[in-house]
């Protein structure tokens, strides 16, 4: 039932970052995907909402903290 909960809390905190990301706030978008990736990798790295929010906070230069490591990781970077 664990990884179920986990599961929930990362497509949570995928929808949170897309959230922060259309207000504007980066650094809010980087720690809710970089908590999302701790909690639920496969939610962040194999969902598809998640490997888009990844690729618009990537964008910024510099990328946020962890976020380049989460491109990379997905395969939007090398």
């Amino acid at each position: 039932m664990k990884a179920h909960s986990s599961g929930y809390r990362g497509a949570y905190l995928v929808d949170v970052a897309r959230a922060y990301l259309q207000a504007g706030d980066l650094r809010g978008a980087a720690r809710a995907l970089v908590d999302a990736d701790s909690v639920a990798p496969a939610e962040v790295r194999c969902r598809p909402l998640a490997r888009t929010v990844i690729a618009d906070v990537a964008r910024a230069q510099p990328a946020p903290a962890g976020v380049a490591r989460l491109a990379t990781l997905v395969g939007l970077t090398r």
